[in-house]
């Protein structure tokens, strides 16, 4: 018999949980951190006895506090169990020299025990189960952190105690602060023509580690905390979309399972270049304008003003929002021209934060140095990845040569080792989805574990992504009760400005390294949330609805669990 105090119990823990998702996911990034600094080297014996300490802790809390079991011995029984499952399962990750798949193996059954001990006594509800899911991205991302150092699948990072890249622009603001921005010849030099705001938490976090007294190596690799934390934040605002759409259900678990657990996030909250963190502001940028929509307030109005400004501040791409948002913008003012003013006034507030903080770093460099607002540096036309020569029709549908047996990002420059160079935008985007790019990238080349997970991975990836692609375009033209027509055109043109925005650029700059998801990474959660949308309408009242659910159901549980399982063997092995 299942005690209604329990199941009530329960439920109020994961609902506060989840009404405070921002600090319950940041107090999770944070706990995991001092675990190993973002680095299997970094583990110590204190490390385990931390971590065992921790977990614990919180099988105490979530145990006595949700009153799980009948009486006190079962309580204390079961946490005695969870606590030799955690020891168990980190004494197999020191025996195999600190195996960060041990870690994953761990992490993941002790959330699987979870899940299953609360279908038990009746306690597992949609948001306690997407808590679990959250928390086993978390895992995920530190994982790959923990076992991928900062010269590992990175893009143009270069190096600390070098003299180019993201590495070196971090440095730059180390050690000079804001008392001195780049000259002209310090803007033309790889990667020092991004606006700062991504390099300058990276420094200060730099600074706060090594004045602790940690090895500046040491702290360095432990920067991963950054991007990881962004990543594990993206989870809580998709889910907060997703709500807002009126997702709920299995829909709901579908569509956050795509974000939790998809390939693109692990890889990008490991990466130290900019774009992490201006794909997380871009989407805090949609969640705080559709609450702005519901209730059109100048309360509400502000951080869509400080999301945009500061993505743009961040990396110029944040602008890709604003066309939704203007839109959004203007429908209200027009559905409200009586009370013009009012509008008039927000929307001047909004313009006074959001332009010079997105604006400032690029009309400086223009003023100071001549340097185009849009300027981005153009790649040497005598790389092997330079495809410029091809034609349009080439490049956009020609998928042959090769580009579909060979799964992984091709490139034939050395540490890249792959027989050719991709040149088909779309096909570059499903890749980089999957397998990021990168020195020691991904391919079964430089990890032949993966010979036979890698294209299954992949093409799962191809098949879900055509299908929440497809998804989103049926949800934005038919009627459905959970989006008016501005959601819709909103959605759409967000969209629509990601997706011809990543193309234009592809042809702007014809080479393989910009063919990369990381241009246009806020599509994942917005197709993702399509296909949620989609399986809703379909209730399951037929044999063809019935047979869709369970075939997304089934295809998109292979996804995860070919996703986890490709990242735990990248571990076995050091590229």
């Amino acid at each position: 018999m299942i005690r209604y105090e329990t199941k009530r119990s329960l439920e109020q823990i994961f609902y506060h949980m989840a009404k405070h998702p921002f600090l319950s996911v940041t107090g999770m990034c944070f706990l995991l951190f001092f675990f190993g600094f973002c680095e299997t080297t970094g583990f110590t014996t204190f490390s385990y006895v931390y971590a065992g300490a921790v977990m614990s802790v919180l099988f105490v809390l979530l145990i006595m506090i949700g009153r799980i079991g009948d009486t006190a011995g079962v309580r204390i029984t079961i946490i005695i169990a969870l606590s030799v499952l955690t020891a168990g399962g980190l004494f197999l990750m020191r025996s195999f020299n600190n195996s960060p798949a041990m870690m994953l193996l761990t992490s993941m059954t002790l959330l699987a025990a979870m899940c299953a001990l609360m279908q038990a006594t009746g306690t597992l509800s949609d948001r306690s189960f997407i808590m679990l899911m959250i928390a086993g991205g978390v895992m995920l991302r530190l994982t790959y952190d923990l076992y991928t150092g900062y010269l590992e699948r990175q893009y143009d990072v270069g190096s600390f105690n070098w003299t180019y890249g993201h590495a070196n622009y971090i440095e730059f603001w180390l050690k000079n602060g804001l008392s001195k921005l780049p000259d002209e010849k310090e803007i033309l030099t790889w990667q020092y023509y991004h606006p700062p705001l991504h390099h300058w938490l990276m420094a200060l976090l730099l600074k706060l580690l090594t004045s602790c007294g940690m090895e500046y190596n040491k702290a360095c690799e432990a920067l991963q905390i950054l991007p990881m934390l962004y990543s594990s934040l993206t989870m809580v605002v998709s889910y907060r979309i997703f709500r807002w759409v009126r997702l709920r259900g299995l829909p709901l678990v579908i569509a956050m399972t795509i974000v939790c657990f998809h390939p693109a996030f692990i890889h990008m909250g490991g990466s130290f270049n900019n774009d992490m963190l201006c794909s997380f502001l871009m989407m805090l940028s949609i969640m705080f304008a559709l609450r702005w929509y519901s209730d059109p307030t100048l309360k509400r109005i502000i951080p869509i003003a400080l999301c945009v400004g500061l993505g743009m501040m961040t990396k110029l791409s944040g602008w890709m929002v604003a066309p939704a948002i203007a839109i959004m913008f203007l429908y209200v003012f027009v559905k409200n021209i009586r009370s013009w003013t009012r509008y008039i006034g927000q929307y001047a507030v909004f313009g006074v934060i959001c332009a010079p903080l997105g604006l400032w770093w690029q009309i400086r460099n223009l003023i100071a140095f001549d340097m185009p607002l849009n300027y981005v540096p153009y790649g040497n036309t005598q790389f092997d990845m330079y495809c410029g020569d091809m034609s349009a029709s080439e490049r956009l549908f020609d998928f042959g040569n090769g580009q579909l047996s060979f799964v992984y990002v091709a490139y034939t420059d050395q540490g890249f080792d792959a027989p050719f160079c991709d040149y088909n935008p779309t096909v570059g985007l499903f890749k980089t989805a999957i397998f990021s790019e990168g020195k020691n990238g991904i391919t079964d080349i430089h990890f032949p574990q993966i010979a036979v997970t890698g294209p299954i991975l992949f093409w799962i990836g191809v098949v879900l992504g055509l299908l929440c692609f497809i998804s989103f375009i049926a949800v934005m033209i038919r009627k459905d009760p959970g989006l008016d027509g501005l959601s819709k055109a909103f959605f759409s043109v967000l969209a629509l400005t990601l997706l011809v925005s990543y193309y234009i650029f592809c042809f702007q700059f014809p080479f393989t390294c910009t063919m990369n998801i990381r241009y246009c990474i806020p599509l994942i959660p917005l197709f993702a949330m399509g296909l949620g949308l989609l399986l809703r309408h379909f209730g399951g009242k037929s044999a063809f609805e019935r047979t869709l659910r369970y075939s997304v159901y089934a295809l998109t549980a292979a996804f995860a669990l070919m996703s986890c399982l490709l990242f735990a063997q990248l571990s076995l092995t050091t590229a």
